[in-house]
């Protein structure tokens, strides 16, 4: 096993039935943390949040849900329900960067007002189950990294925010590709703001040595792996197995298996694409069956 955390970062609109099905079957994460589920004006009927978390579950691992939303006592009382559910714990997105998400406050929209964020965190928690762990995941800021410094030391003293999800650039920078050197002088800064609570370093790590120098060179609790896992779908078992194939024999056998799950052929190529990406021979021959 990794001495240090490995979590599969969520990603919006890929999380879904086959894939979540065929991730589970080839035990390709150690545990989960969900894509966010929305909570708007009020509580969701209680099937439609076993349909959301129920494929999580057949992993037979650990599972954080990851809420989204402004209602804070609304969220704690999601929240209750997925741990009544078998959740193992529950996770606040304050750090999706899309425009959609940011212009009604929620994900990183929730950075515009920082000192907001503790408070929120405190209601969360007090809704749910004793002994239910808090984590919140976001950016290093709205608009500025600098913003951290005020950030981290407030979410990490509230009392309520057991674990920090740490996303290394500002919700304006989106997924601008910048500097390794960057990335861990962020880090490494956020580790010391955040005192005695584990921060999980996430974006750009896309190898097990690239994890293992980050870890040891910032003092991070874990790393979250999002894109490069779904380029490498092994990635995450290689921490504790090495005997797991390479990178290109696994994305073949990985999409063998999704192809068995019936999934529809739109979902195939969007999968294919990130797989492999735009000009590679799978994903252009699956264009071509679908014109012809």
């Amino acid at each position: 096993m990794s001495d240090f955390e490995v979590w599969p970062g969520p990603m919006e609109g890929v999380g879904r039935g086959g894939f979540i099905d065929a991730v589970n079957q080839m035990e390709l994460v150690p545990r989960w943390m969900t894509p966010f589920f929305r909570v708007s004006h009020e509580l969701p009927r209680r099937r439609k949040l076993e349909n959301f978390l129920t494929p999580f579950q057949a992993g037979c691992v650990p599972v954080c849900v990851q809420l989204m939303g402004t209602d804070a006592e609304l969220i704690g009382v999601a929240g209750a329900e997925f741990v009544q559910m078998g959740a193992e714990s529950v996770n606040l997105n304050f750090g999706c960067p899309s425009r959609q998400v940011t212009s009604g406050g929620t994900g990183g929209g929730a950075l515009r007002h920082p000192e907001k964020l503790a408070s929120f965190c405190n209601k969360v928690k007090a809704a749910l189950p004793e002994g239910i762990s808090l984590s919140v995941k976001l950016r290093s800021g709205w608009e500025d990294e600098n913003e951290m410094d005020t950030l981290l030391p407030e979410l990490a003293g509230s009392g309520a925010v057991s674990k920090i999800f740490f996303h290394y650039r500002t919700v304006k920078e989106l997924y601008t590709l910048l500097p390794p050197e960057i990335r861990l002088q962020r880090v490494r800064r956020a580790v010391g703001l955040c005192g005695d609570i584990p921060l999980i370093a996430n974006g750009d790590i896309s190898s097990v040595d690239e994890a293992r120098k980050l870890v040891s060179a910032s003092g991070c609790a874990g790393v979250m792996i999002a894109r490069p896992w779904l380029q490498d779908p092994f990635l995450l078992r290689r921490f504790y197995d090495d005997t797991v194939p390479e990178a290109e024999l696994g994305r073949e056998r990985f999409f063998a298996e999704l192809k068995q799950r019936a999934l529809p052929e739109g979902a195939l190529i969007e999968l294919a694409l990130m797989l492999w990406g735009r000009e590679s021979v799978q994903f252009k021959a699956l264009i071509s069956g679908k014109r012809g």
